[in-house]
């Protein structure tokens, strides 16, 4: 069970680790840098949304959900494709999303992106900087 101690602490890490990317980001020139960081920044904020939610649901529960927070596999998110009445999941930054009920993904595709993948580095190159996963459902993270 992850208290909320626990988890204020793992929030304060991802703060902490914000902060030096944005440090970091204000020295570099480099644009293979820049893309790297922003991408380790989105992943902090997907982290600091799921601890937040994680945090909102044990007090209005008293059963923290972060504690039953499902974990998949490349294979086992495979499965959510949005076919055979299956849900359609994808992930970015570890973080698995439910995309079954977005209108951008009609069909459980996206701009020829399928459900049940692992979508980090398109939605890196097109979506950076948009708060589009903010309003998606967390179901869940990846494991290795």
């Amino acid at each position: 069970m992850m208290n909320s101690k626990i988890m204020i602490n793992l929030i304060n890490n991802n703060l902490n680790e914000i902060n030096n990317i944005i440090d970091c980001l204000y020295t570099t020139t480099n644009s293979c840098v820049k893309n790297k960081l922003l991408n380790q920044l989105r992943k902090n904020i997907s982290n600091l949304c799921m601890l937040v939610q994680g945090l909102q649901n044990s007090e209005n529960t008293n059963s923290p959900q972060i504690d039953t927070i499902r974990t998949f596999t490349e294979a086992e998110l495979s499965k959510y494709n949005g076919r055979n009445g299956n849900p359609a999941y994808v992930a970015v930054n570890g973080i698995v999303y439910d995309v079954t009920n977005n209108a951008a993904w009609g069909g459980a595709t996206h701009f020829g992106l399928v459900a049940g993948t692992d979508v980090t580095s398109q939605f890196a190159s097109c979506h950076a900087g948009q708060p589009i996963l903010s309003k998606l459902k967390v179901v869940g993270k990846m494991v290795e």
